[in-house]
């Protein structure tokens, strides 16, 4: 093997990527997209012009306290605006989003020991604000009906010269919930909260894969497309020389990427406060992304000394890193482990189902397991090089 040629190889490539301008300014964008996107999503949340209209109907003590109740939990846990109507008319305003109306009657019902008075709420269908608003009416009732339970029960209690613990009656059942690991290993509530994150950032691989992937995958199709590959024909180059120069030449995007992925975890930390603890956990979510990358570079530079184009090379790219979203948007909703084997033997053929699976069990601490999941994408990138390596015509980079 000749260094020279290697190392030729490697810095042209190298140069191409840092003179594509518009390739890096994509990684960094997207880099960063993920938690832009919830700081986007927030904005626009607190912007919504939602207008919540509270009508009371009835104007008895009951009424006017649940009312002082609800709209001290719509004003702590939403940023729309709220209208309290102290008024006879119980129909829906127009322009509202959502009207809450406490009929006449409320009062007295909730006075009965046995009454049951009625919330009315008109939403405008399909309205997200609508819906989150709707839930907290919910919140509202189930907290003032306890307090009316306890109320009723203390009323019955001292009916009958009965002492009794209200609170004991009315919760004979309470939840003591401790995390812990699948091997039933118990948990502190910083790794809980480890595991919680892991499962976030493990979906933002995928942001920077994309752009970085395609970047370094289709500079074999670009040595055709250029007509570079018709030198490379006449040199003693061999297939080592070229995947291990083709390997040295994309550590610049490696390397980019790597420090980019870090600086957006970091980025993420600063709306998730708690996170700004776990550095260690950044890291280890920087490595997976490099080997991502480097699974994804593999296989598409094996793909790319077969495919006829760089478009063709560039869309090859595009399925494996279809195949990454798929992975990484499920293990954010589905617990993989717990699937039946009949599906997780598929998914484990794909490598990023270990790269997501290494960052979850690094969180909860078991990091023989995390280095386990992360050597199996490292083997399929040492056996596709290897692949491409043995692959490799010089014939194959000419374009015509």
């Amino acid at each position: 093997m000749n260094k020279l040629r290697v190392k030729a190889i490697a810095w042209k490539d190298s140069l191409e990527f840092l003179r594509d301008r518009k390739s890096i300014v994509l990684m960094i964008v997207s880099a960063f997209l993920f938690p832009f996107l919830g700081v986007f999503t927030t904005g626009l949340k607190s912007h919504q012009q939602v207008l919540v209209v509270l009508k009371l109907c009835d104007n008895g003590s009951y009424a006017h306290d649940f009312a002082k109740l609800l709209s001290k939990i719509i004003r702590q846990y939403s940023p729309y605006n709220l209208t309290v109507i102290d008024t006879g008319d119980c129909s829906p305003p127009q322009g509202a989003t959502v009207t809450i109306v406490l009929p006449r009657g409320f009062t007295h019902n909730m006075s009965l020991l046995d009454g049951v008075a009625v919330v009315k709420v008109y939403e405008v269908a399909g309205s997200a604000a609508a819906e989150e608003v709707k839930s907290l009416v919910y919140l509202a009732l189930k907290d003032y009906a306890r307090r009316i339970i306890r109320e009723r029960v203390s009323l019955l209690a001292g009916e009958a010269g009965v002492s009794v613990d209200v609170e004991a009656l009315l919760n004979p059942l309470r939840l003591v919930s401790k995390s812990v690991t699948p091997s039933g290993t118990p948990l502190s509530p910083e790794v809980s909260e480890k595991a919680s994150i892991a499962r976030f950032l493990a979906f933002s691989v995928f942001f920077v894969l994309n752009p970085t992937a395609i970047a370094i995958a289709d500079n074999v199709a670009r040595e055709r497309e250029s007509g570079t590959g018709e030198i490379l024909v006449t040199t003693p180059v061999t297939g080592l020389e070229f995947v291990l120069g083709k390997i040295a030449g994309s550590l610049t995007a490696l390397l980019l990427a790597g420090i980019l992925d870090l600086a957006a975890a970091l980025v993420y930390g600063v709306f998730s406060v708690s996170f700004t603890n776990y550095t260690e956990l950044a890291l280890f979510h920087m490595i997976q992304t490099l080997l991502a990358i480097l699974a994804t570079m593999s296989i598409t530079m094996l793909v790319s000394l077969y495919v006829t184009s760089q478009r063709a090379a560039t869309l090859s790219t595009s399925l494996v890193t279809g195949m990454a979203i798929m992975v990484f948007f499920t293990a954010l909703f589905v617990d993989i482990g717990s699937l039946p084997l009949s599906i997780k033997l598929p998914l484990y053929l794909i490598p990023y189902t270990h790269i997501a699976l290494a960052i979850e069990a690094f969180a909860l601490g078991e990091v023989n397991k995390s280095i386990m999941y992360s050597c199996v994408p490292l083997i399929l990138t040492l056996a596709s090089l290897t692949a491409a390596v043995k692959s490799y015509s010089p014939e194959r980079l000419v374009k015509h």
